[in-house]
């Protein structure tokens, strides 16, 4: 009888464990749908004010076209 009521607590709390750990992964699944969009429309806003200034420095100094160079000489160390 002890057995069988141990069984049943353990695999009760091996339920409740699975339901926490799935109700965490739709959560934090939920939350990175919802900041996404956010953060894409952030990135969106900084291309479109570069692209705007971009164009009036192009117009000032009545070029053809001007680049931007971003060098990324960063060393990753192991």
């Amino acid at each position: 009888m002890e057995s069988i009521t141990t069984t049943i607590i353990s695999i009760t709390a091996l339920i409740a464990a699975v339901g926490t750990f799935v109700a965490t992964i739709m959560k934090a699944k939920k939350e990175i749908e919802n900041t996404l969009p956010r953060k894409i429309q952030k990135q969106c806003s900084i291309d479109i004010e570069i692209t705007n200034r971009l164009e009036e420095i192009k117009e000032y100094l009545k070029a053809d076209r001007v680049q931007i160079y971003d060098f990324h000489n960063r060393r990753t160390l192991c």
